[in-house]
């Protein structure tokens, strides 16, 4: 646990990070995630000009809780409506350990990997847990 996180990014090219637009439908997220097998995708806000500008994070489990627990279809809503608006983010400088004992403190798998005030990657506790 004491790897790099900036080592654990070198494999993950700047368009290994997806994201959606906060406008986008909820089903265009989810054919994203699928197609690329992840968990979570970043939001920006396209007026902004910036893609650095993030807006939250969509999560499979925003997702499930919609159609779940509130019982809605998710063609009613658009990302902008259940997204988390809270980024937790990690230095590229912090260890895995930092970064596991920052998602289990917040309750999450996702993190957004900033330096210097830009994003740089997003780490999952998948890449975590992965021995190389």
């Amino acid at each position: 646990m004491d790897r790099v996180i900036g080592d654990m990014l070198l494999n993950q090219r700047y368009w290994d990070i997806f994201s959606v637009s906060d406008d986008s439908s909820i089903k265009k997220a989810c054919q994203i995630m699928d197609e690329k097998k992840i968990g979570a995708l970043l939001v920006h806000c396209p007026e902004s000009g910036n893609p650095q500008d993030l807006k939250g994070i969509l999560t499979e489990r925003d997702i499930i809780e919609l159609i779940s627990r509130k019982n809605a279809v998710i063609d009613d809503f658009k990302v902008k409506h259940i997204m988390s608006e809270k980024i937790i983010s990690i230095s590229s400088k912090e260890t895995a350990g930092d970064a596991l004992n920052l998602m289990i403190e917040n309750q999450i798998r996702h993190l957004a990997v900033m330096e210097d005030g830009n994003l740089i990657g997003v780490l999952s506790m998948r890449d975590i847990l992965k021995k190389n």
